[in-house]
């Protein structure tokens, strides 16, 4: 009896030892590679047992971090009930060595975060980071990145820039499907931007938005936009920047359509558009799309 006891503890010993194995650490990260303002772009859904959707928000902004404990997230959202709310949250954060940490919102919100710093091969100092958790009625994902360092304004988008976002068609408030959408959007770098997109629902033929309007961008690097289709159709975009650079400019981006659609997703430079170089109307690439769509026109709004 006595053999038989003592060779169960061994082999529950052995079974232990690979879970003990896999426990990961080390590393030389704190608290203080986590600081300073983010870009962030933060999305969540609200799911019951039986797969229904009962609600859906996404949104992007910034993210502050003290370098010791304190976060500050101010956020432009869409959600099923309406489009362009914004939102202030803040609470508290640690990182630990191996560079994953916590969040937990306490103000305007309710919500615990498990957040991991990456390196992205640059010579830095704070990390970009990644994000999921939940609170009492949604589950979250994210990302953040370290905003320029310097100012920006309406000139920091000039010339052409590809688009793709996902989210949710809407019926009202509530969600009626699955949507994506893709294209190209032309800054003047003043005020005026063209927006060409593709959008495909789930179960549907795609469709196409043509859209023209207005944009603005702040010094703190946030920025948003109003467009309206052939139907009058009235769209809001809102903009996060995290590169500013020429060549390379890029930022977190959600369109919605009240009642109609909300999407997010990210904003980048065309390839082979350089904005230096593509700030007049209109541009080889944009053209190269917008005129067999112009007749399409007609079809772009959302009824």
């Amino acid at each position: 009896m006595k053999r038989h006891t003592t060779f169960l503890l061994f082999l529950s010993c052995l079974l232990a030892a690979p879970v003990l194995a896999q426990a990961i650490g080390g590393g030389t990260c704190s608290s203080a590679n986590l600081s300073g303002v983010y870009a962030v772009s933060v999305t969540s859904r609200q799911v019951t047992a039986s797969g229904t959707f009962t609600g859906v928000f996404q949104s992007n902004g910034t993210a502050t971090f003290d370098g010791l404990s304190a976060a500050t997230f101010k956020l432009v959202a869409n959600t099923g009930a309406a489009p362009g709310t914004p939102l202030t949250w803040s609470g508290t954060y640690s990182v630990q060595a191996n560079c994953a940490g916590a969040i937990n919102i306490t103000s305007g919100g309710n919500a615990t975060w498990n957040v991991a710093l990456y390196k992205t091969g640059t010579a830095q100092t704070a990390y970009p980071f990644l994000l999921s958790g939940s609170d009492a009625n949604y589950t979250y994902s994210g990302s953040g990145t370290l905003q320029p360092a310097t100012a920006c304004s309406a000139s920091t988008f000039s010339g052409v820039y590809a688009f793709t976002g996902t989210g949710f068609a809407l019926t009202g408030s509530a969600v009626s499907g699955v949507e994506n959408g893709a294209g190209l959007l032309q800054f003047d770098g003043m005020s005026a931007l063209t927006a060409n997109f593709t959008m495909w629902t789930g179960g549907a033929a795609p469709s196409t938005l043509i859209l023209t309007g207005s944009y603005s961008i702040s010094a703190n690097c946030m920025g948003s936009a109003t467009l309206t289709d052939a139907g009058n159709n009235s769209y809001t975009m809102s903009f996060s920047v995290y590169n500013d650079t020429v060549d390379n400019a890029a930022s977190y981006a959600g369109l919605a359509l009240g009642s109609k659609f909300l999407i997010e997703g990210s904003l980048h430079t065309a390839y082979g558009q350089p904005a230096a170089a593509a700030i007049h109307w209109p541009s080889p690439v944009l053209s190269a799309v917008a005129k067999p769509l112009a007749g399409l026109a007609g079809q772009g709004g959302r009824s």
